[in-house]
């Protein structure tokens, strides 16, 4: 495998636009260059903590698909039951903790042929449609996905194929470098960042081509748009569509935040690129034959069980589909202590949230079936019983 000439010369000159993880190109080259070159390649990251996820994962992996592990963090016995459990799939291991938004700038950068990114947490049951993504990818579509955010058609990350090539055509039309990593107007301020994301500051050449393609309902305040976060004056971040809620709440919008891969792909549009969908799901949350995709596996366990328990949040099928995960992956023997102690706590916060793993199993088992899943494929069978 070839690998790209990015950065390219205009970002490398600009000492204050540094992409993340230089200094890992050399050896990720080198593991690329170890990868089939007959096939787009399909890039899964996962970070320490979700091994049970990718336990379930590799259960619908196509045996002849070209798929390798990014990784983040894992200690050493996740390593060794990954590469286990995968049967030694290629994987490229990181060892600081890095979030997606940083792997999107790595990847995009060091690939210069088409390539695909799928999330952990996305089981997809439909194997040609790993083809089917990365087969829209036309000579003039810089991105492909079944899943969409609108109202401007863009693609959703947790299961997308990427044209490289396409990056340096847009930066050349907009006039100036973009990364696929999260975008604002303005540096972070005291509230919280997207679950701690890298988030890059919109420049004048973005402006410029936003105006093509995006209204604006005021000054750096765009009309609402899927993959567009609005941070709240009470330091909250919601989506974009429920501005007008919050509003009725009396809460106002200090800043916007384009989440990853977002951003860029309004600069492809307004340089003439396209965004081809070979099916239209809305949004990121899926229940279908087709695919699974809960959203938010990593990060559910952030509600607190005694507001669940009283009926403020309910509680996620992210969370019906991690509890039942860990407790399939901990009655493994080679199952790392710190996950068995994770399924101790999470069992103790059901029980206080007024739920157990019986009834989450039931409630999936019918969610599954209503929306067209076959509940007796034996890859679901192993988590529904």
């Amino acid at each position: 495998m070839q690998t790209s000439a990015h950065p390219a010369p205009a970002r490398a000159a600009d000492p204050s636009y540094e992409e993340a993880l230089l200094s890992q190109d050399e050896r990720f080259r080198t593991f690329l260059a170890g990868l089939p070159a007959d096939t787009p390649v399909w890039f899964c990251f996962f970070s320490s903590g979700l091994m049970h996820v990718i336990q379930h994962f590799l259960r619908f992996v196509p045996p002849r698909l070209n798929i390798a592990f990014v990784c983040s963090g894992l200690t050493d016995d996740e390593i060794r039951l990954r590469d286990t459990m995968s049967g030694g799939r290629p994987a490229f291991d990181l060892d600081e903790r890095v979030g997606s938004h940083e792997i999107f700038e790595f990847l995009l950068r060091n690939l210069d042929r088409p390539f695909g990114i799928v999330d952990s947490d996305c089981f997809v049951m439909d194997a040609d449609w790993f083809t089917r993504c990365t087969d829209d990818l036309e000579p003039d579509v810089a991105v492909s996905s079944p899943l969409s955010y609108g109202p401007i058609p863009l693609a959703a990350p947790p299961f997308m194929a990427i044209n490289p090539l396409a990056r340096p055509e847009i930066e050349r039309a907009i006039g100036g470098p973009v990364s696929p990593a999260a975008y604002s107007y303005t540096p972070p301020g005291p509230e919280k960042e997207i679950d701690g994301a890298m988030v890059r500051l919109i420049e004048p050449h973005h402006e410029a081509a936003l105006a093509k393609v995006l209204a604006m309902e005021g000054p750096r305040l765009p009309f609402p748009q899927g993959g567009l976060l609005d941070v709240l004056d009470d330091g909250r971040e919601v989506r974009s569509h429920e501005r007008h809620h919050h509003a009725q709440n009396g809460n106002g919008v200090i800043r916007v935040v384009f989440d990853g891969l977002m951003f860029y792909q309004l600069m492809a549009l307004a340089a003439g690129w396209r965004i081809a969908h070979f099916h239209s799901f809305p949004g990121t949350k899926v229940f279908s034959a087709q695919m699974v995709h809960a959203g938010g596996i990593s990060y559910w366990h952030r509600l607190r069980p005694s507001e669940i328990a009283a009926g403020i949040h309910e509680l996620p099928w992210s969370a019906h589909i991690d509890a039942l995960l860990l407790e399939n992956f901990t009655a493994r023997p080679d199952a790392p202590p710190a996950y068995r102690a994770r399924g101790t706590r999470l069992a103790a916060n059901l029980r206080q949230s007024g739920t157990t793993l019986g009834r989450l199993r039931d409630d999936l088992r019918g969610k599954l079936a209503s929306s067209g899943v076959d509940v007796t494929d034996p890859r679901w069978r192993a988590v529904l019983g």
